[in-house]
């Protein structure tokens, strides 16, 4: 199992909803307003690739894998716990 940061800009056509719920689907925990944190047994890029199409074709998308516990101040709370279970 790998951990991850999912982080996105959605620009012109902000619908948020597509990606949230397909985070929410894969277990993902929100930490900031844009950036969640995902554990999957995928690489950075199988990650990415399976998100790409939650996104339009101008916004950003960016998943960054991680080993070690995050450092943080006020965090949302479902990200805390998330790390907190983890680490």
């Amino acid at each position: 199992m790998a951990y991850f940061v999912v982080s996105y800009d959605l620009i012109r056509n902000k619908d948020y909803q597509r990606i949230i719920d397909e985070l929410e689907r894969l277990g993902a925990a929100k930490m900031l307003l844009s950036q969640w944190l995902l554990d999957a047994s995928n690489t950075a890029q199988e990650v990415k690739d399976h998100l790409t199409p939650f996104v339009d074709d101008d916004d950003r998308l960016v998943v960054i894998e991680f080993s070690k516990r995050p450092a943080f101040t006020r965090m949302f709370t479902t990200g805390a716990d998330w790390i907190k279970a983890r680490f």
